[in-house]
């Protein structure tokens, strides 16, 4: 009984990974703009999958005819559960967060972005807030994002939120004590997409108001990570010893 090629699942898998590793480097590197670097990695997503389950399928039918051949169908199979578990995870994140990649503790006045207009390039998302659609749709989805109110003085405050984004580790782009602003720009873990942040502490009665805003500057959706990252700062103001 001859035994079956499936050396060429592995190769083909391996292809696939090479595949993305190339556009996240490539991206990174500046190499590549973001959507093809997105398609060039959600293809090698898909046919790490598809390769999958071709090699299950396969695998299989070798073990009912018993023919030999499994082994590199085992292997190309475990080589797909990576992009499996990331594109369910990454389904997941989509299903509940909202198309919108501007979020804001005030969306009646949310806090004017002045160092980011520079970095920002064609074809890259506005930095002009989109209004009550947007605000409308992140009250229901992350009706917990709102303001800090702090008795703290507007200067104390300041140096505290100052500490609270190098303790994130956001690279702070400009900043003024005397107007109460902070710009930071901070990066997503694989790709390393870009999200500018500004920081707006104000005066009140009873002490200061800090007001955040974190914006994505591409794609629709953010899966929301800049709320994630809002909800981080806030905690790490609150409660600095934990950083």
């Amino acid at each position: 009984m001859n035994t079956p090629h499936t050396h060429w699942l592995v190769k083909l898998q391996a292809f696939w990974l090479l595949l993305a590793l190339a556009a996240v480097i490539g991206f990174r590197a500046s190499l590549l703009p973001w959507r093809p670097a997105l398609l060039a990695t959600a293809a090698a997503a898909g046919g790490l999958a598809l390769t999958g389950f071709c090699s299950l399928a396969l695998l299989f039918v070798l073990l009912r005819a018993g023919r030999r051949g499994g082994k590199q169908c085992l292997i190309s199979v475990a080589l797909s559960l990576p992009a499996l578990i990331g594109v369910l995870l990454l389904g997941m994140q989509g299903a509940k967060a909202p198309p919108i990649h501007d979020i804001s503790t005030d969306t009646v006045n949310p806090p004017a972005f002045s160092a980011a207009k520079a970095l920002r390039k064609a074809g890259e998302n506005s930095l002009e807030y989109a209004g009550t659609a947007i605000a409308e749709r992140q009250q229901r989805a992350y009706p917990d994002i709102k303001p800090i109110e702090t008795p703290m003085p507007p200067t104390e405050a300041f140096q505290a939120c100052r500490a609270a984004a190098m303790g994130l580790g956001w690279r702070v782009l400009a900043e003024n004590s005397d107007q109460g602003v902070i710009e930071a720009v901070d990066h997503t873990l694989i790709f390393g997409f870009a999200d500018d942040i500004v920081v707006r502490i104000t005066s009140t009665a009873g002490g200061s108001r800090i007001d955040l805003r974190s914006a994505s500057r591409a794609g629709v959706s953010d899966l929301g990570v800049n709320a994630k990252r809002i909800r981080a700062f806030i905690q790490a103001f609150n409660h600095p010893s934990a950083q």
